[in-house]
């Protein structure tokens, strides 16, 4: 599909014509929403605020509730936690984990919990979401710390913002730079375009049971038409 690409027009070109990922697309596969604010980066570091944390440091604990260490610790991939503007999300899970675990002498999630715990656990679900699916890296492990600065905001601030959008046009840029002759790695969300190939290449899909009901009772009947 890459080899396929073509930059200028921003369309895949095949023998018997050009198609493409279309925003209608990116909304049936993952049910993001299309309508909203375009979704706008600061990569500006924050300033520092605290003698003995770092700008970014800080921002993070500030989200978090976890400050991750600059120097001598490292997640389970290797990678630092904090480097160059960047966060390990395998670092932040794991320590999320540690901290409703048990075992660790941690207090598990329940519906008990405080607000804030709740609220810290779902951002950093989200932050997952945005790192590891819809806009992740080669590494597949470091976010830029910049999408921090969208997930402080409101929740409603989030729910109102065009995420189709913004996942579609950061697909066509990976595209467009994986199709350049020197470069074997690509970044971006693969998963869209190998589902979106299933449905319109129908010779490259997967054979799918004819007698499959997606019935109202299916657990994924309501799903993204991505899950299903």
């Amino acid at each position: 599909m890459v080899e396929r690409w073509r930059k200028e027009t921003h369309c895949f070109n095949f023998r018997e014509g050009e198609c493409t990922i279309t925003l209608k697309d990116i909304a049936i596969l993952t049910d993001l929403p299309i309508d909203g604010d375009v979704v706008c980066v600061d990569s500006t570091a924050p300033p520092k605020v605290v003698v003995n944390m770092s700008g970014w440091q800080h921002f993070i604990w500030t989200v978090t509730g976890l400050c991750p260490p600059e120097k001598g610790d490292h997640d389970a991939d290797g990678n630092p936690p904090l480097s160059k503007g960047q966060v390990s999300i395998t670092w932040l899970t794991a320590e999320i984990r540690r901290k409703h675990n048990p075992e660790f002498g941690g207090i598990p999630l329940t519906e008990e919990s405080s607000e804030r715990d709740k609220d810290i656990y779902a951002r950093i679900y989200i932050l997952g979401m945005i790192g590891g699916v819809f806009f992740p890296k080669k590494s597949n492990n470091l976010i830029n710390n910049s999408w921090l600065k969208i997930i402080l905001g409101s929740w409603d601030d989030m729910g109102n913002l065009s995420w189709a959008s913004a996942c579609l046009a950061q697909l066509y840029r990976f595209l467009c730079n994986a199709s350049a002759r020197a470069v074997k790695e690509i970044d971006g969300a693969m998963f869209i375009v190998q589902f979106w190939a299933w449905e319109h290449l129908p010779w490259i899909a997967p054979k799918v049971d004819p007698d499959k009901e997606w019935g109202p009772d299916h657990p994924l009947r309501h799903e993204a038409y991505g899950c299903r």
